[in-house]
């Protein structure tokens, strides 16, 4: 995906129809990510559109300047995070730096939910959201990366200058020790066995041991 995107890159500097082309298939292939960027500050869906818009305006203006070769996904973060802090002094607000329930959109109905069942789910992202202020600070960083901002393993990894593996072993260890301070439940555990089976991926599906929270160490057997 990041030699995608850096001919991408290259084609867009170059300017020209096909240029434009290029800037449009960063934006198709981008704009979710930071979109969920825009909102860790932004509350106001209709807000963060249209800084959204600014962003890639950015994007299209200053594209020229970046390195080839660096993070392109970090160079794209300092613009986004640049913009909504620009936008919230104009308007004279401090930036919030608290995660909140819809950030992880793990409070989203699911069909299979009856209105408690879904209760007790966004109960739930509340918690996940205001207790992940006590992990330490490359935790909090992965799990937002991977779980707030929808990053793969191999996104997050560059963002991060880290191995793939090594971010997937940090994934798993701050999801442990969030699984530590989460309230005690049923409900808690299976949450937290979720998002270690959506941490590990596919081939590597959690199986074995439940997880406990707060209290218990949290248990996960691979393959």
């Amino acid at each position: 995906m990041t030699d995608i995107l850096e001919a991408l890159v290259a084609r867009a500097v170059a300017g020209g129809d096909d240029g434009a082309d290029a800037i449009a298939a960063l934006y198709d292939e981008l704009n979710d990510t930071v979109y969920h960027w825009v909102r860790f500050y932004i509350r106001d869906g209709h807000v963060a559109e249209d800084l959204c818009q600014e962003v890639w305006l950015k994007v299209a203006q200053n594209l020229s300047k970046y390195r080839s070769g660096t993070s392109l996904l970090a160079w794209l973060r300092t613009i986004t995070k640049n913009t909504a802090l620009d936008y919230l002094r104009s308007v004279q607000r401090r930036p919030s730096e608290v995660l909140y329930a819809d950030h992880f959109e793990l409070d989203r109905p699911r069909f299979d939910q009856n209105p408690e069942e879904h209760a007790v789910r966004r109960a739930l992202a509340q918690a996940v959201a205001s207790h992940l202020q006590k992990l330490r600070p490359a935790q909090r960083q992965v799990l937002t990366l991977r779980f707030f901002d929808g990053l793969t393993p191999g996104q997050t990894a560059e963002i991060m200058g880290k191995t793939d593996g090594a971010v997937r072993t940090l994934t798993v260890r701050a999801l442990r020790r969030l699984a530590e301070v989460m309230p005690t439940g049923e409900s808690s555990s299976e949450l937290i066995e979720e998002l270690l089976s959506a941490a590990v991926g596919d081939r590597h599906r959690v199986v074995g041991t439940r997880v406990e929270t707060r209290e218990a160490r949290a248990h996960v057997a691979t393959r």
